[in-house]
């Protein structure tokens, strides 16, 4: 079947899943789950060649950060039969008159931020487009801008929802399938057949590190402390004692609605005491001793009364203690020398990406490298004032790939969609809770030849448990994912939703 006038003969390599998932798309409202480095974009492109053919208009594919809508943007100039200014980028970085005459482009790709707003200044009409793609779809829940766009678009308007993973929770599949209004779910994994053939093997290499003796003590002073403080809520019934006993941060945090309203002053005081001492602890286990270090001496620095109550304690002083005398001393993090390690143990044709979930540490991480004279460079945000511009963002992924740079450290913007075939090798330096986030770092590497990724782990740490709990959330999705089908050309249909007591009434 003809995928219409705007796919350029030849551009796309001939794989048979991605010609069946266009076919089984059609012209329907859609959510494509198709594994990182497979080829998604591609799908896309003939979807939206398919639908422009048939019903005019005009496409619009959204991608939740600068650098993907510049990446995808320079995929479809590639692969699609249009000129470089019928298929344009729009971002927050573009002013308004030049957004102006880009949003009367063929195919425009944009941030779902910028769209939203510049609907609002009716830049862009709705009507226009015939087609929307949602690249990343797994972020379509609660109040993000995917969730705005679905629903200022009408309805004849088909939207193609794109992602390498589901979310592990039920209820997110069946809100960003009722975001999307999407009649069906065309689902691949790399155990589905007519993917067999194009994965490439990722090696996963977990390292379990042990801690000093003087981090051990500095660990259990802070969870101490931190147990107190949650005994105080579980007391006042604002959380369950075995969450507190526990240390359940995930139980506080949703509870914390419930404190501000019932709760005594105690209780308040306790509760932000037990965010502050949470954070605390992550950064000692997680990060490095000088984040753990800095960040209780702006705590101490601080005003209020929490300030106060953390400083003052004897306990977490004689942590800090620790813990910066072993820094004075030249000692460093556990996972910061095994990190060193891996790094001095590239070859000169190896491509390392290092996640790490804080700024600082991204930072921190840099800086001794180039100090000990290998070559790396960072990738993070645009927020705040040490961020990076769009095209400082770009120029940072061209030179990891054309070798200038050899280790690219990055923050989470590193973990979606990023296409670079020379990435041989993924280091988690920290764990994440996320099955999505582990799923999109995993798959930065493998996407051309083989790949490998490690993960750095701190035994009995907050590490560990993030390893724990997203180990398990991979396999109830697997599981979830056989109950859905992994058949090639599985459909997936939309629950019915329940009807509640006023439907029939308006009926």
């Amino acid at each position: 079947m003809s995928f219409g006038e705007y796919v350029k003969e030849g551009a796309l390599e001939d794989r048979a899943y991605q010609r069946q998932l266009a076919l089984e798309a059609g012209q329907s409202n859609v959510v494509i789950v198709l594994p990182t480095g497979m080829g998604k974009t591609a799908v896309a492109a003939l979807i939206i060649s398919r639908t422009l053919s048939a019903k005019g208009g005009r496409a619009l594919f959204l991608a939740p950060t600068r650098i993907l809508v510049q990446q995808h943007r320079e995929f479809l100039r590639k692969v699609m039969n249009l000129g470089d200014d019928d298929i344009v980028a729009v971002t927050g970085e573009d002013d308004l008159y030049a957004r102006m005459d880009r949003w009367k482009a063929k195919i425009v790709c944009a941030t779902p931020q910028i769209a939203f707003q510049d609907y609002k200044r009716s830049l862009l009409d709705p009507k226009d487009f015939a087609i929307m793609v949602l690249d990343e779809a797994h972020r379509a829940v609660g109040d993000h801008s995917y969730v705005k766009m679905t629903e200022v678009f009408p309805a004849d308007v088909q939207k193609v929802g794109l992602t390498a993973t589901l979310p592990s929770e039920r209820e997110k599949i069946e809100e960003i399938r009722s975001h999307l209004s999407a009649e069906k779910v065309l689902f691949r994994d790399y155990e589905s057949d007519d993917i067999k053939p194009y994965v490439h093997e990722v090696k996963a290499d977990v390292r379990l590190l042990e801690s000093p003796d003087y981090m051990k003590r500095a660990s259990m002073l802070i969870r101490q402390v931190l147990q107190e403080k949650l005994s105080v809520l579980a007391a006042e019934n604002l959380m369950s004692r075995a969450a507190a006993a526990k240390l359940s941060f995930k139980e506080m945090m949703r509870n914390r609605d419930w404190v501000m309203n019932k709760g005594s002053w105690s209780a308040k005081f306790a509760y932000f005491s037990a965010a502050k001492l949470f954070n605390m602890e992550k950064l000692l286990e997680t990060q490095s001793y000088r984040a753990f270090v800095r960040y209780y001496e702006r705590v101490k620095e601080g005003r209020g009364r929490v300030n106060g109550i953390i400083s003052r304690d004897p306990r977490l002083k004689e942590a800090y203690e620790l813990i910066n005398g072993a820094l004075v001393a030249g000692y460093e993090h556990p996972k910061f020398e095994a990190l060193k390690d891996i790094v001095r143990g590239l070859s000169k044709d190896d491509r390392a990406l290092i996640f790490a979930g804080y700024r600082d540490t991204v930072d921190y991480i840099q800086k001794a490298l180039t100090k000990d004279g290998i070559g790396s460079w960072i990738l993070i945000g645009k927020q705040g004032v040490s961020g990076q511009r769009q095209e400082e963002q770009l120029e940072a992924v061209e030179m990891f790939k054309d070798g200038r740079y050899k280790v690219l450290i990055a923050t989470q913007i590193g973990e979606e969609g990023l296409d670079i075939a020379e990435c041989n090798l993924v280091v988690f330096y920290d764990n994440v809770a996320s099955a999505i986030r582990f799923i999109q770092r995993r798959g930065r590497t493998g996407r051309r030849k083989e790949g490998k990724m490690i993960l750095l782990i701190v035994k009995d740490t907050v590490d560990e448990a993030y390893y724990r709990v997203v180990q398990g959330k991979l396999k109830s999705l697997s599981n979830y994912a056989r109950q859905l089908g992994r058949a090639e050309g599985k459909v997936l249909p939309v629950r019915a939703k329940k009807k509640g007591p006023m439907d029939s009434f308006i009926e």
